[in-house]
C-alpha cells in the first residue's frame, strides 16, 4: 500500500478501497488475493483497481453461520459495476481470473499483476 495509495486522491481513495477488500479476505478465510487496473501503475491518478480472490471452501458455510466479515464480502461481490472485485471460487477459476488479467491487446504481451500474499 506504501507503493500504490500514496499520493493523488485518487490513489487514497483506492487504497482505502483495496485494504477494505484485503482485511474482509483475510477475515474470511480466502486464500488467495490479486490486483489488476490502473491502481497498480505509475499513473498519478488511476481509474480503479481491480482484483480477484480465490475464497476458500468455507467461504458459504461462514456467509451461513452469519460471519459478518464473510458477509460484507459476498455483498461487495454482488456489487459489480460499483466494485472491482471478483471471486475465484477454485483453483482453474483462479487460474482463468490470472490469465483473463493478464492479457494485453497484443496476445504475444502478457502484462504483470500484483498478488498478495493474505
Amino acid at each position: 500500500m506504501d507503493r500504490f495509495a500514496a499520493g493523488s486522491v485518487e490513489r487514497k481513495r483506492l487504497g482505502r478501497q483495496v485494504s477494505r477488500w484485503m482485511r474482509l479476505c483475510r477475515s474470511s478465510g480466502a486464500l488467495r488475493f490479486c490486483l489488476n487496473g490502473s491502481f497498480v501503475t505509475a499513473k498519478e491518478s488511476p481509474n480503479d483497481a481491480d482484483a480477484v480472490v480465490l475464497l476458500g471452501s468455507d467461504f458459504a458455510d461462514r456467509v451461513a453461520r452469519g460471519n459478518l466479515d464473510a458477509i460484507e464480502l459476498s455483498e461487495i461481490l454482488g456489487m459489480r459495476p460499483t466494485e472491482h472485485l471478483f471471486a475465484a471460487e477454485d483453483r482453474r477459476d483462479w487460474d482463468d481470473w490470472i490469465h483473463f488479467f493478464s492479457r494485453t491487446s497484443d496476445p504475444a504481451t502478457r502484462k504483470g499483476l500484483v498478488e498478495v500474499v493474505l
